[in-house]
């Protein structure tokens, strides 16, 4: 009786194909995106909360309707935070930055409503690694939605920064138009207007920036 050769070990094959691993986005950005929008809006929303309730000496109580006009603040002097740098003054802006287009709340709660998508989308078809992308993304969105917000419930977004308090034009210069003021700064400001104009900002420097180094590679390519 004869026996047959021991037979090499051999592996076993697999008789399922392995599931290839889902490629899903990365917690990261997502994480800095939604850290970036609630530091930024929840700061604003406090701020606002806390300046009408103490910088006019008074709380400034502001009900939802058309009524709600900066006559209907107390006269109350600026309460200094940085001199000649930074005071504090409240206002009620029924228009966007700088005053544009006084009166036209729900025109731009409109405009708010698809900036917000819109921004969402941009976030959504953003480079994974593009961390400074997503954090002007998330400025933009928080102003946005800061100021949505007071229209919504106030009819008027709450200001509150004075830039450069009593420091004037020089040689007597003023303000063309409406403004006709001497003041160096004469507009009053929130925290959502600036992380508007900061993201914004930031970024077109970034897309010039990458157009800039991507002529100049196509141009020591040739």
């Amino acid at each position: 009786m004869t026996t047959s050769p021991t037979q090499p070990d051999r592996p076993e094959s697999d008789p399922q194909p392995k599931l290839q691993a889902v490629r899903t986005r990365p917690l990261v950005p997502l994480v800095i995106f939604i850290s970036t929008l609630v530091l930024v809006l929840g700061s604003d929303l406090v701020m606002k909360y806390w300046s009408f309730e103490h910088v006019a000496g008074v709380p400034v109580v502001l009900d939802r309707g058309g009524s709600n006009l900066p006559y209907h603040i107390p006269d109350h002097q600026a309460m200094g935070v940085v001199p000649y740098v930074l005071s504090l003054r409240l206002t009620l802006n029924t228009g966007a930055i700088f005053g544009i287009g006084k009166g036209a709340q729900w025109f731009f709660v409109c405009v708010s409503i698809i900036a917000t998508a819109f921004i969402c989308f941009l976030f959504w078809r953003a480079p994974r690694r593009a961390y400074a992308i997503q954090i002007c993304y998330a400025l933009i969105l928080a102003g946005a939605l800061g100021n949505m917000y007071d229209r919504m419930v106030y009819n008027a977004v709450r200001d509150m920064f004075w830039l450069f308090p009593d420091v004037h034009l020089p040689f007597g210069w003023q303000w063309p138009g409406k403004y006709g003021s001497t003041l160096l700064y004469p507009w009053l400001f929130n925290i959502a207007d600036a992380a508007l104009i900061v993201g914004v900002l930031m970024l077109m420097l970034m897309v010039h920036l990458a157009d800039r180094q991507q002529r100049k590679s196509a141009k020591n390519s040739d």
